[in-house]
């Protein structure tokens, strides 16, 4: 067994420390984004936050007219539309990033797999969603700034369809 002095404790925690936080930081863009999607279906909104940008005059575009100005606004909707929904799928059929020095942009689409409580049992809703957005490395960290989506299939019967 090998016997550690309390200095040799705490510079192998601090090891450990960062290497966990320089793995769960997304080091370039199509991580960053993958990164979001799946906090997004994991209703994880701390991470949402941490890789978003919270710029009071960003603006971004949801489906059905919806509005977002700034961070404040963008996570109530979050909130809101996770404690509607009992669990959400979102996988993505296709991603392409491209970059410049600290910016990059980016299309995607996917579709967005919403479950609600219908009665005693739960409703399935498939969006197929078209996504664009603007990322920028910040202090070492890509942040998303602002998107826009819109549906991938303009035969929707209103703004959700239940397959």
């Amino acid at each position: 067994m090998i016997k550690l002095t309390h200095g040799a404790w705490w510079i192998l925690s601090l090891i450990i420390m960062v290497a966990g936080a320089t793995a769960a930081e997304p080091s370039d863009p199509e991580s960053a984004i993958r990164r979001l999607v799946r906090a997004n279906a994991e209703k994880d909104l701390p991470t949402l936050s941490q890789l978003m940008a919270h710029d009071a005059d960003i603006i971004s575009y949801g489906v059905a007219g919806r509005k977002y100005v700034g961070w404040l606004e963008l996570e109530r909707g979050m909130r809101d539309e996770f404690i509607n929904s009992q669990k959400l799928e979102i996988p993505i059929k296709e991603l392409k990033v491209w970059t410049k020095d600290d910016l990059a942009w980016y299309a995607m689409e996917l579709d967005y797999i919403r479950y609600v409580t219908d009665g005693p049992g739960l409703k399935r809703t498939v969006l197929p969603m078209r996504e664009t957005g603007v990322l920028e490395r910040r202090h070492g960290q890509w942040k998303l700034l602002s998107w826009h989506e819109s549906f991938r299939s303009a035969h929707l019967n209103g703004p959700m369809t239940s397959r």
